[in-house]
């Protein structure tokens, strides 16, 4: 026999605990950081305004809000690194440029030495000849440290872009979602989508190359800063090296300086010598400049446009 009583009814959830009728209890899943940025965004926390003006308005202001602190703390902070790493590398590559040139002239000097004799029908040696790979390795380095320079020319010139809009690249995300506050039904969702994409396309814009400076100072003194000091230190000892081995043969007796076995021998090996090395270092060398202001920066870029783009896409709500 089944017992009819009158009054409000009561439930109970999953603790047992009664619930009063027409409410609804709390779920844990309710309390999520998923959740609770979802009733952030959609304006439950604006009551007083009416609900088609709610999530436009939570949007604009969110985003307000976010572009001040980015403004005011972040930028700040990544534009002297990013610029601290983009100046000093930019400062780097040109010294390199320049000792290059430097020993790129005293290789083509060795080069151009020549060891004349008068024995019998007489004639002339160049031991310089066997430079020619290594004069081309240093010409295709300085070709790699000209790309460089201007690689890192653009990165420098991007910063000052967006250093320059300021506040003005967050205008058209703010703009759209308070449009969407105006329109109603697929026009409503597609102001807001667009909000989101570019919220995200003004950091972007504003944070992506001083970030990507900022990554790749810390990568490079992490991975590169040892080879190239070394590989540095063998580069510029070289065109010394050469010069010395040339102006050596000046204090020599005449009689051994005009020897044409004596001078091939000794002078040819002093130059391979002092250029043994130098292949080496000119590799590592153009390796450090191509990875520290090419390919770092190209793939933090696309690392950061790729979270970039998953975190501001539109999401089917």
């Amino acid at each position: 026999m089944n017992n009819e009583t009158g009054g409000d009814a009561t439930g109970t959830d999953a603790t047992g605990a009664a619930t009063p009728a027409g409410t609804t209890r709390p779920q844990p899943g309710d309390w999520g950081i998923d959740t609770w940025l979802g009733r952030c965004v959609r304006g439950a926390w604006l009551p007083f305004l009416p609900e088609r003006l709610r999530e436009p308005v939570a949007r604009a202001v969110i985003q307000v809000v976010a572009a001040t602190a980015v403004m005011f703390l972040v930028a700040p902070l990544v534009d002297a690194r990013g610029e601290a790493w983009l100046d000093a590398t930019f400062a780097r590559t040109l010294g390199a440029l320049a000792a290059t040139r430097g020993l790129d002239s005293a290789i083509s000097l060795a080069q151009s030495s020549e060891v004349s004799f008068s024995f019998g029908p007489g004639g002339s040696l160049g031991i310089g000849q066997a430079l020619d790979p290594v004069n081309d390795l240093v010409e295709q380095y300085a070709a790699v440290l000209l790309t460089s320079t201007t690689a890192l020319g653009v990165q420098q010139l991007g910063m000052r872009v967006g250093r320059a809009l300021g506040w003005r690249v967050f205008l058209p995300a703010v703009a759209a979602a308070l449009a969407a506050a105006a329109c109603a039904g697929p026009s409503r969702e597609t102001c807001l989508a667009w909000s989101r994409r570019l919220f995200g396309i003004a950091l972007f814009v504003r944070l992506a190359i001083p970030t990507a400076g900022w990554i790749d100072s810390l990568v490079a003194d992490k991975f590169l800063e040892t080879g190239y000091q070394t590989a540095t230190a063998m580069v510029a000892d070289t065109a010394a090296r050469i010069e010395q081995a040339e102006k050596a043969d000046a204090g020599q007796p005449w009689y051994e300086r005009y020897n044409p076995v004596d001078a091939i021998g000794d002078r040819a090996q002093r130059l391979y010598d002092t250029l043994a090395a130098l292949g080496e270092s000119i590799v590592n060398l153009a390796i450090y400049f191509t990875v520290s202001t090419i390919v770092l920066p190209l793939a933090t870029l696309w690392l950061l446009s790729r979270v970039s783009g998953g975190v501001f896409s539109s999401r089917p709500r």
